[in-house]
């Protein structure tokens, strides 16, 4: 079989690990690399110098004819990366959130199924221990029936908001078009959340706050609570401009019969069991993308399905947008489930 031919749609972080897993695995090559911004797109061609490069990405994707791309570029960009990429020919692989508004999400999967084609939303929590551990055990039973879930996105991005932090990423907070924390970061436990239960979120309420990073222009702070159609309950705390310990608490999940919380499992009267890793060699960067590319690399050879599918990043993104509709509201709202 020849290389799965890959562009990289958004040269930073997030794209240049896609390229890493996809030429390691030995099934991807890299043949083209976008970025608006020179100085990125230069990075970029240090590591891969025998791809292409522009700042013009239809006319790259015209000139490489890649197989795939990966939509790794600003938030904001996904839904409209991702449809060019499907209408000339392109498998596609969309870095988290899978869009910034269900309107979007629904031009997509439209796409999609009119191109036959596969889209496959890059949820790389799915693939780190111990949160995908934990849901699978919930799944499993191992708690017997759920009846409250929970996830925190808690994590201090000051050093990728401001000018002068080592991170500094300027597209975060563009006056116009700043990342929405709860779309960008608090999809990763809503995620997890979602595979977890494995049944239709009805209904959505939120509160946010906006007290924590002057330089960001938009809510820092999330609360937001959701009620499955089985029944079960969930909550969800994102915070971009706390200090402290992050990246601690993506999943915990209470049954009738047992919890699950930080990779362990606690029964009543017994003493707790640690989940046994399965997820190693998964992490690079800090997440699962040696996980979710693999996963992708298989779906495009046919030996798996499609782990995370189009609907299930578009299923996060209608939670998210139930949740800023009712913080704007302050009423409950009803989410719009993709089947």
């Amino acid at each position: 079989m020849p290389p799965v031919k890959f562009l990289i749609c958004g040269s930073g972080g997030a794209g240049l690990h896609c390229a890493h897993v996809a030429t390691a695995d030995g099934r991807g090559e890299i043949v083209g690399l976008f970025d608006p911004v020179g100085a990125q797109l230069e990075e970029a061609l240090d590591k891969y110098p025998d791809a292409a490069a522009s700042t013009n990405y239809e006319k790259l994707l015209d000139e490489t004819t890649p197989d795939v791309v990966v939509v790794a570029g600003p938030d904001h960009l996904h839904a409209e990366q991702t449809i060019t990429a499907l209408e000339h020919g392109c498998h596609a692989l969309v870095e988290k959130p899978f869009a910034t508004s269900v309107a979007d999400a629904r031009r997509m999967i439209e796409v999609e199924e009119r191109t036959g084609l596969h889209v496959m939303t890059d949820q790389t929590m799915r693939y780190v221990y111990p949160w995908r551990e934990m849901v699978l055990a919930t799944k499993a039973g191992e708690i017997g029936e759920p009846f409250f879930i929970q996830g925190d996105y808690i994590h201090d991005m000051t050093a990728w908001y401001w000018p002068h932090g080592r991170h500094h990423t300027p597209w975060r907070i563009d006056a116009e078009s700043p990342q929405n924390i709860l779309l960008g970061g608090g999809i990763h436990p809503i995620d997890l959340m979602l595979w977890a239960v494995d049944s239709p979120v009805e209904e959505v309420s939120m509160y946010s706050s906006a007290k924590c990073v002057p330089e960001f222009p938009s809510e820092d702070c999330y609360i937001l609570i959701m009620r499955f159609a089985n029944g079960v309950l969930g909550k969800c705390h994102v915070t971009s401009g706390c200090s402290g310990p992050t990246w601690h608490g993506f999943f915990e999940s209470y049954g009738l019969t047992g919890t699950l919380k930080e990779g362990s499992l606690y029964r009543r009267d017994e003493e707790p069991v640690e989940l046994e890793d399965t997820s190693t060699g998964n992490v690079v960067g800090g997440h699962g993308w040696a996980g979710s590319v693999v996963a992708f690399l298989d779906l495009l050879e046919g030996k798996a399905e499609n782990p995370i599918t189009s609907k299930a990043g578009a299923n996060n993104v209608a939670v998210c947008e139930a949740g800023l509709i009712s913080a704007q509201t302050g009423r409950s709202e009803k989410v719009e489930w993709f089947y």
